[in-house]
Parts: C-alpha cells; structure tokens; sequence
C-alpha cells in the first residue's frame, strides 16, 4: 500500500505539472496541448485515488491529513473545478494547475515533517498491524453518504466528457447549466467565427451571440434546412419543447442584416453591403434519404408536437424498432450532419472573396466537420469565448413537470 501511496503523490505532481506547462503553451503560445496524455495521467491519477480512498478503510498507516486534500481536489476536477471560472475567467485552469502543483508540493513538505526522513511514504509509517475494526466502522459509516455522492459525480463527468468530446468542444456541460463556445479562425486578413449552438436557448444567449458578430463586410451564413417539395407532413419546430422549459427556439434566434441568395453572392455585379449580409446555406430535404424524412416526420408527430414529450418519445420508439433499417443512425447523420456541412462549404470561396468575416452559427453537432473543413483552408485559431446557452438553476422544474407528464 505504501508503494501504491508514494505512486499516487508521484503521478499527482506530474499530472500538475504537465497541465500546467499545457496551459501555458496554450494560453500564451497557441500550441496544442498534448491531450490523450493529460488525460491519460489524470485518469490515472483518480483510479489511484479511487483505490486509495478504498484503503482507507482497511489500512489505518494511510494518512488523511496528507492523501486526502489531494483526493479531494480530483474529485472537485470531476465538474472542472466549478465554479471556479465565474471568479477567475477563461484562465480557470491554469490557475487549477498551478493550484495543483503547489498543493502537492505542500503535501510532500508535510509529509516529509511528518516522517522526518523523506518526501514519500517511508516503510517506517506503515509499520505495524494495518487492519482496526474501528476505522473499518467508521469509515464505511460515513461513507453511506459520500459513495452515492461520488458516484453521482463520475456518472457527471462522464456525461461532459462525451458531450466535449462529440461537439469538439463546442459544447460544455457544467453544473450550472450548458455553455456553447464561439471560435474566432484567421486567414490572410480573413476572419471565420464558429457560432455552436443547440436548439433552445435562453433569450440572453441569442443576446449575446447577435451582439458580437462584427457590423462591417460581414456575411452570416444561416443554417435551416428548407423544404420547396412539401416532404414534411407535421411542422417540425421545437417551440412546443421550448415553451415547456421557458426557453426560446433557435429558430427565433433573429440576426440583423440584408437577406441575399446565392445568385447574388456568386454574381460579381451584385452590390457588397458594407454592414452585414444574410444567406440561407442549407440544403434542401429533397436531398435527404427518404428514411431521413419518415423519422423526421414521426419524431415531429410523436415527440415536438406532442402533449406529452416523454410520453411521446416511448411511442416514437417503438415505432422506429419495426419501420427503421438497423443502419439509420449512419443514414440521419450522413444527411442531417455531412450532406449539410458540405453544402455550406461550397458557399466559402464566393463569401470569402467578398466580405472580410464570415460568421456561422450553427448546431454544435456540425462544429466539427465545419471546424475541419476551414482548417484545410488554411485558417488558424486565434480565439475562443463560451456563452451560457441554458441554465440548469433558472429552468422551471415544477412546471415542466407537470406539463411534460
């Protein structure tokens, strides 16, 4: 147990350090930072942290006072260190990992007063019997309480992870709600900001958002899939949904310019607007498979203009178990997110020959392959602000309840 205690302050210290040395190149130097192995120590360090807190119970020679702030500071890593970028800003975690590297620093320092010999664990402090049913007791008394606690705090950090890792990080979820990111790309003169966005937000959000798009030679590039041939049979909106939580829809998310078409983009007589201009960049659903649109179709009649939502998404699926092939989630998502992104990579080189900043707010599904398509192009990042989008403390929970059941 020793060994395994002296790993955990080892790893604990390089975890720091190698956070704080990424932060650093990425807030100052704009290097990427080396990711699968951060989090590859990070993990490692809270397995060992796991196990540890575990021991505890069993092996009375584990100090608290030296191994337990360390496990507490993981376990507040687990909701990034919330909610301590409303207090430091976008620079919160550089500010963890300098926190970090200077509580393990104390933590050796104490150990080492502690032992009088070094700064790991010495094979002298775990001398003697290991087990005592009183610490047994007491610690799996406590811990009726803190266990489901913690396991409510990984089941968290997984979910934001995985929502981080599919929006390429335009997309964060915190205990206070969810942010969307804004990144700002340049290119020759050329500036390109990625807007991510999810169907609801609340009316700040749009706010915000309308606000910071720049008011000279600008085009936003508007996302809204049409439909010309009538293939949708029930309106497909959110604002039933919306309604329910106080939220406003995307849809309503109004931005302020000249409307122009495509003809007029790609026509080198068209008059430039030196304020800002407005272009529908999305495709048709004639271009859709038609398995796309029977289940846009049903989930528009079974769940976003149902009475009951939950009630309605149960009986949507049941109905895609026997009227979907066992490959439609490749099908949707090959229409709803690659067929569209390409499409609205077409509209670039006749808008970047005309305007100065392009501006696209799109859903953070597509952020993704947008964000890949511009940097074949040659676009840089250079900047990059997150918006609270929906805010988990000011959603109407007793009414939404009521009315989603």
């Amino acid at each position: 147990m020793r060994k395994l205690a002296n790993t955990f302050l080892i790893l604990f210290l390089i975890s720091a350090g190698l956070h704080l040395t990424a932060e650093l190149g990425r807030q100052y130097l704009f290097i990427s930072s080396p990711v699968t192995l951060i989090q590859g120590l990070w993990l490692s360090s809270l397995l060992l942290a796991a196990i540890l807190y575990a021991g505890f119970a069993f092996n009375r020679h584990l100090p608290l006072a030296t191994l337990l702030p360390l496990q507490l500071w993981l376990t507040w890593s687990l909701i990034d260190y919330w909610p301590l970028e409303n207090f430091i800003g976008p620079r919160y975690q550089l500010f963890a990992a300098v926190v970090q590297l200077i509580l393990g620093l104390i933590i050796l320092h104490l150990n080492r007063t502690l032992n009088n010999a070094g700064l790991l664990f010495t094979a002298k402090q775990f001398s003697g019997t290991a087990f005592s049913f009183k610490r047994f007791g007491l610690f799996s008394l406590g811990n009726l309480f803190v266990v489901p606690l913690l396991l409510m705090l990984c089941g968290f950090s997984l979910a934001s992870h995985l929502i981080h890792d599919r929006s390429a990080g335009f997309v964060r979820l915190k205990p206070n709600g969810l942010y969307m990111a804004e990144r700002t790309y340049r290119r020759a003169g050329k500036q390109l900001q990625l807007a991510g966005m999810i169907h609801l937000a609340r009316p700040e959000y749009y706010t915000a958002l309308t606000a910071a798009i720049p008011a000279q030679r600008t085009l936003i590039l508007l996302e809204g899939v049409t439909d010309h041939q009538g293939l949708l049979t029930e309106p497909f909106s959110y604002a039933r949904i919306a309604e329910l939580l106080d939220l406003t829809p995307q849809g309503e998310a109004t931005f302020a310019g000249r409307l122009i078409s495509q003809k007029q983009l790609e026509s080198a007589h068209s008059d430039l607007n030196p304020a800002v201009d407005m272009i529908p960049a999305d495709l048709d659903l004639s271009a859709f498979n038609p398995v796309t649109i029977e289940v846009l179709n049903a989930l528009a009649k079974e769940v976003l203009n149902a009475d009951s939502p939950l009630t309605g998404y149960a009986e949507f699926n049941r109905w895609a178990q026997t009227n979907v092939p066992p490959d439609f989630d490749k099908i949707i998502m090959t229409d709803l997110i690659d067929k569209r992104n390409q499409y609205l990579a077409g509209f670039l080189p006749a808008a970047l020959k005309k305007y100065d900043n392009l501006v696209i707010p799109w859903g953070a599904l597509h952020m993704k392959g947008i964000e890949q398509i511009i940097l074949e192009r040659g676009f840089q990042p250079v900047n990059s602000r997150e918006r609270l989008s929906i805010d988990f403390f000011d959603l109407p929970y007793a009414e939404a309840w009521n009315k989603f059941f």
